[in-house]
């Protein structure tokens, strides 16, 4: 892969050796006034880096969670986002702590899975039974967005179908327990269009954007991207190292690298990054000041996915840490 040429961010601190020690990390941060940008085809203004809740809660102890997301807050991260199913609830509940107290600075999602789980029944109840759980972990009355969890097989019948996620998202929406729309989805690039062209007004979608083309996101970018821009979609980047599945892919780049990839398309209001320790928050939010790539730069991280292709083989599976929950069929289960 092309993605290994530059494996250390760059700033006016002195050397590569001195950019390493927490403290020229947090000295890099705190010179950063945040970018922010444009929630789609709203007004809200999101921080070009957000972290998740999988990631935060493996920092091992809620201590350590809220020191993480203190510091996110005050270097001006305000999107943060979890799911129902991270770590059997647990992720949601260590960030519904860590957030007391600031819950009105911060742009919070989470993510609902009834429909393709066996978790709660797959209708309009099952649904709002994870949104309460979801409120009530996250100690909130209402989320910014909420979102139909990793979209792959039959799941645009399921977004559109009678007592569907649509309809979901509709009533909590009338409810006032949700502002805004979306879903997420990791490898099925198809799925994806059929869920977009289906009709309904979608507000955001996560989706794989990966300096090192994880989870067939070159893919999604081509394809996707511009469907998103058409419909007026917010996208929200995601696997930009290539995930906890693939941690063997992570010394590949760097979290400038990562950013300047993703936010080089203008459809990205936001990059998720998942962060378990606290020089990690610094090393993001650095990596915030440098510029997006230009498309023609962008261009110079090709990957190759096909299966007789170089770079196929990296882009599999990893060994490292991964919870897989939510995006188990309800077939896998019985």
């Amino acid at each position: 892969m092309s993605v290994s040429r530059r494996r250390f961010l760059q700033f006016s601190l002195g050397s590569a050796a001195l950019l390493k020690s927490p403290s020229a990390w947090a000295a890099a941060a705190e010179k950063v006034v945040m970018p922010k940008r444009k929630f789609g085809r709203y007004d809200d203004q999101l921080s070009v880096v957000g972290f998740g809740g999988h990631t935060l809660y493996l920092a091992g102890s809620q201590k350590d969670a809220n020191a993480i997301t203190h510091r996110a807050l005050d270097l001006g991260v305000n999107f943060f986002e979890n799911a129902w199913d991270y770590h059997k609830g647990e992720a949601e509940t260590y960030m519904g702590e860590a957030l007391k107290g600031r819950r009105d600075s911060v742009f919070l999602m989470t993510k609902f899975c009834n429909y393709h789980t066996n978790h709660y029944t797959p209708d309009v109840a099952g649904a709002m039974q994870m949104l309460e759980d979801s409120l009530r972990r996250l100690q909130t009355d209402h989320l910014d967005l909420w979102m139909l969890h990793s979209v792959s097989g039959d799941d645009a019948h399921d977004a559109y179908r009678r007592e569907g996620a649509i309809e979901a998202l509709e009533l909590a929406k009338k409810q006032g327990k949700i502002r805004y729309t979306g879903f997420t989805g990791h490898t099925d690039v198809a799925v994806h269009r059929e869920i977009i062209e289906g009709g309904y007004a979608w507000d955001a979608t996560l989706m794989p954007v990966s300096v090192v083309g994880a989870l067939k996101s070159r893919a999604f970018e081509s394809e996707i991207m511009p469907l998103c821009e058409q419909h007026e979609i917010a996208v929200l980047g995601m696997k930009g190292f290539g995930g906890s599945r693939r941690t063997h892919l992570h010394e590949r780049t760097n979290a400038q690298q990562v950013l300047q990839y993703a936010l080089s398309y203008p459809q990205v209001c936001c990059h998720v990054v998942g962060v378990d320790k606290l020089e990690y928050v610094d090393q993001a939010v650095a990596g915030c000041a440098a510029q997006p790539f230009a498309a023609e730069e962008r261009a110079r991280f090709a990957v190759n996915e096909s299966a007789d292709g170089p770079d196929f083989v990296a882009l599999q599976h990893g060994a490292g840490y991964y919870e897989s929950a939510c995006s188990h069929r309800r077939s896998d289960h019985v």
